[in-house]
């Protein structure tokens, strides 16, 4: 049990008058951490790896950056923020899978129709 101490007298002060020393009362200090997020937003960080490295590297960085910016947010707890970056990160993902085939495909036809003419 924390009991204050007794206020105590001391012998003199300024023109010949006692000093009395009061207690000081001290609130303890309040330490707030910001919780994580209960039902974090997807960041789709495998997929943009997926696609900077297969697909096309370009969007794949970018579609990275977002994703690595989603899950900051996440932690941060600014949901707002972290629906915004996912959804310009899948986009990204999207179009750079998108790139990645149209050039695949038009790799593999321009090949077939080279060698057709050998």
């Amino acid at each position: 049990m924390n009991i204050p101490p007794e206020p105590t007298v001391a012998m003199t002060g300024a023109a010949d008058q006692p000093v009395v020393f009061q207690p000081v009362v001290v609130q303890p200090a309040v330490l707030m951490t910001p919780m994580p997020v209960v039902t974090a937003v997807p960041d789709y960080l495998g997929y943009s790896i997926f696609t900077m490295l297969c697909c096309c590297l370009p969007l794949g960085i970018a579609a990275t950056i977002y994703s690595c910016s989603t899950r900051d947010a996440n932690l941060a707890g600014h949901i707002e923020y972290a629906k915004r970056s996912s959804k310009t990160a899948l986009i990204l993902n999207h179009v750079a899978v998108g790139v990645g085939i149209a050039f695949f495909l038009t790799l593999t036809l321009g090949l077939f129709h080279h060698y057709e003419y050998i």
